[in-house]
């Protein structure tokens, strides 16, 4: 894959993160307000909130709003300049890296694994011992 697509790829995915979290956050926005009057309706459908409904009943004002946030975010991000040639050097870098073998991951693991049990009983035992011995202080 070309660095050229990676970049862009990784554009287009801070552009859906945009669209997720800003949907997110402008539907629980929108429920925080106070609720439209009970004889409002949009679309002939009477309205419960002002995160209306905008086709059926799951695509709501929030969604399509995120979905706005996120096409600007994006296409603010790409056409940004300096970050567009920072994203360029860091894919150049990454193509730089020696990535582990497969079998050395798993190794490292391992690793991993039993240093933090072992290193874990060496704490529970210690955190035995200090107990007793501060029970047996305490009795005195």
């Amino acid at each position: 894959m070309s660095q050229e697509r990676i970049v862009n790829l990784a554009f287009v995915a801070a552009a859906l993160l945009m669209w997720f979290v800003g949907a997110s956050l402008i539907a629980s926005g929108l429920d925080a307000l106070p609720a439209p009057p009970h004889d409002w309706t949009f679309l002939g459908d009477s309205v419960d909130s002002w995160d209306l409904k905008v086709i059926g009943r799951e695509f709501r004002l929030s969604n399509l709003l995120g979905i706005g946030l996120g096409v600007a975010g994006g296409l603010y991000l790409w056409r940004n300049e300096r970050l567009f040639v920072l994203a360029h050097e860091v894919a150049g870098e990454l193509r730089l890296v020696t990535w582990p073998s497969w079998p050395e991951v798993q190794l490292s693991t391992r690793v991993v694994v039993a240093t933090t049990l072992v290193v874990g009983a060496c704490l529970w035992a210690f955190d035995t011992v200090f107990a007793a011995l501060t029970r047996l202080v305490y009795r005195i």
